[in-house]
């Protein structure tokens, strides 16, 4: 293998890992904004059931109030039943009474409903409010994490780009030229290895000629189907000829 190739081999390491850098940093800001979707949507559950116990305590105060208004009502009534001589009078004020005092009966009935009511809620904003200490202990947790895994990533990516920066000084600036061209356009890999007579990029079959010149010669040989650079390795070589070796 030539020189070149073994530093190619080095440089696209360092650009595949800066590749696999790139993509993780990438994926952190969507990674944040599901962390912070999870605790909203904690807090807005227990918001909704605050508001939800809220307007439940607003209908109870309503219908006391109702009652209370009756209670006057029939009280009043009562007083003016005291001062009647008409029996008319007094038997019209008594059903008023009668059927106020129903009404009361159904109104206190809806308000132990509320009450009821009421209690399953406070429940359940009990049971969310734990819940929601817990989502925000562990979105605490998870954004720590998300911050130093950008922070170790982005240290490690500023020194895969210095490495690189010194590793290319020692390549030619035309093989340089090819390797980056080729890197632009097929993205995984530019220089591959001869696999048991196939390109390890494409996976197709190179001619007897150029598995020849891959393995022979120091100049840089290229797959003719896909244009990436190919290198001989033994590792891929025939039992019976590494053994020859």
């Amino acid at each position: 293998m030539s020189p070149s190739i073994e530093k190619l081999l080095i440089i696209q390491d360092r650009d595949r890992r800066a590749l696999q850098l790139d993509l993780e940093l990438k994926r952190i800001p969507g990674e944040r904004a599901e962390v912070e979707a999870r605790a909203k949507a904690a807090t807005t559950r227990l918001e909704e059931l605050k508001l939800k116990a809220k307007q439940v305590e607003s209908e109870r105060k309503e219908l006391e109030n109702q009652v209370g208004t009756k209670r006057e009502q029939i009280n009043k009534w009562r007083g003016q039943q005291l001062q009647t001589k008409k029996n008319e009078e007094y038997q019209t004020l008594a059903h008023e009474i009668q059927n106020a005092e129903k009404e009361i009966f159904k109104i206190e009935d809806k308000e132990l409903d509320l009450m009821d009511k009421a209690e399953k809620i406070a429940a359940e904003i009990k049971k969310e409010q734990q819940v929601l200490t817990e989502v925000n202990a562990v979105a605490l947790r998870q954004r720590d994490t998300l911050g130093q895994r950008e922070t170790a990533m982005k240290a490690e990516l500023e020194k895969l780009k210095a490495e690189r920066g010194a590793l290319c000084k020692d390549v030619d600036e035309s093989v340089m030229s090819r390797y980056e061209r080729i890197m632009r356009h097929r993205k995984d890999s530019a220089v591959v290895p001869v696999q048991h007579g196939i390109c390890g990029g494409c996976h197709l079959q190179i001619p007897p000629q150029v598995m020849h010149q891959a393995k022979s010669s120091e100049e840089m040989v290229t797959c003719d189907q896909c244009g990436r650079i190919l290198y001989w390795s033994r590792e891929f070589e025939p039992a019976a000829q590494t053994a020859a070796h």
